[in-house]
């Protein structure tokens, strides 16, 4: 009856699991932090996908406390199953009370996740696109990722973390609940993989659709693939730790499970701050530039009248309200499309001003 708990080993130490731990908490902090901050300073708001980052991060430092007390009792299982520590009367009650968070720290794990693939969604949403087939299929990868994650906390095995010592003993430890749980890590692993790269397709379809340059096209599209990267940690999670016929290495599993929480912070983090450069440029990514030419407005520096505030002829004494009438005027050349047809005629040489004249 103890036999299948006290074979578990450790693939990775305590030090080097809760050094990890809180590593990847504080440097996740840090793009959380600074990405408020900037959001904050440029906006004076916050929006629906930075509280998601933010309840993502909340999470996950509820799962580092929790692991932080909790992880003694595994790892002294372990040191029970190498024979360094003494097996004692309460170490079975401490099991149990252990395998109870089993099912919780799961949960809060694909929740912690899922808020930055909903924080990818909700930016993009308000980044968004005015084609309807756009809109439909933020809705579409909006519905599928928000069924898969239902269905990954559905699909959590809660016997083996709520029941009783006996069902975690005897029954938990059988070749075919072993199998399918086993199973469950690789399809929960599929699901989270295809969900990011629906998200990733999202920006794909926007960039395709833009006017910028192909250079611009493809900085953003790096920015925005690094979710890449996720998907990367998110399938070495799985294949390194899964053997179909073994039960998993709570451990080993936990630790690429911070790793691919933190990652996926950070990762959003990052996105968004290459969006805050373009926003500061040119208003908005995906929309249109408003600008209007302002010559309705300019000074009349071009003929004898004189312009609202002018003090003589010429506009003598009006220069700087001139200069700073001019200077407001002025829009980056990048955002101001001008189309004008000009007649071009032939203009007789006494008409013509003297090149050394000033401006009347």
């Amino acid at each position: 009856m103890d036999e299948p708990v006290f074979t578990m080993h450790a693939r990775v130490s305590k030090p080097v699991f809760l050094g990890m731990l809180w590593a990847f908490t504080a440097v996740s902090f840090l793009f959380v932090l600074f990405r408020i901050v900037v959001r904050y300073g440029s906006f004076r708001r916050l929006y629906l996908d930075d509280f998601f980052v933010l309840l993502a991060w909340s999470i996950m430092l509820t799962t580092a406390i929790i692991w932080q007390i909790q992880g003694q009792v595994l790892y002294e299982i372990y040191a029970i199953s190498a024979g360094t520590q003494s097996y004692t009367p309460d170490t079975l009650p401490k099991f149990l009370k252990f395998m109870r968070f089993i099912a919780p720290l799961t949960i809060l794990f694909y929740s912690s996740l899922w808020c930055v693939k909903f924080s990818f969604l909700a930016f993009f949403f308000r980044l968004g696109s005015k084609i309807q087939s756009h809109r439909i299929w933020w809705y579409v990868v909006l519905a599928v990722t928000a069924a898969v994650w239902i269905s990954s906390v559905a699909d959590i095995d809660y016997k083996c973390s709520l029941g009783g010592l006996e069902d975690i003993l005897i029954q938990c430890s059988d070749l075919r609940h072993v199998q399918y749980e086993n199973r469950t890590f690789w399809a929960n692993c599929a699901g989270d993989v295809i969900t990011d790269l629906l998200i990733l397709s999202i920006p794909v379809l926007m960039l395709w659709n833009i006017r910028i340059s192909i250079g611009k096209k493809l900085i953003l599209l790096a920015v925005f693939s690094a979710t890449i990267l996720i998907m990367a940690v998110a399938i070495i999670r799985v294949v390194i730790n899964i053997d179909l016929d073994r039960s998993v290495d709570i451990s080993w599993l936990y630790f690429w499970s911070f790793i691919e929480m933190g990652t996926a912070i950070i990762i959003s983090c990052i996105a968004s701050f290459r969006q805050l450069f373009v926003t500061s440029q040119n208003q908005h990514l995906y929309g249109k530039a408003a600008y209007r030419t302002p010559y309705q407005k300019l000074p009349n520096i071009g003929r004898k009248g004189y312009g609202p505030g002018e003090s003589g002829p010429r506009g003598e004494g009006n220069t700087e309200s001139q200069r700073s009438a001019v200077g407001a005027t002025i829009v980056p050349l990048d955002v101001l499309y001008v189309r004008k047809e000009f007649e071009v005629a032939n203009v007789p040489a006494t008409k013509r001003p003297p090149l050394n004249r000033e401006w009347e």
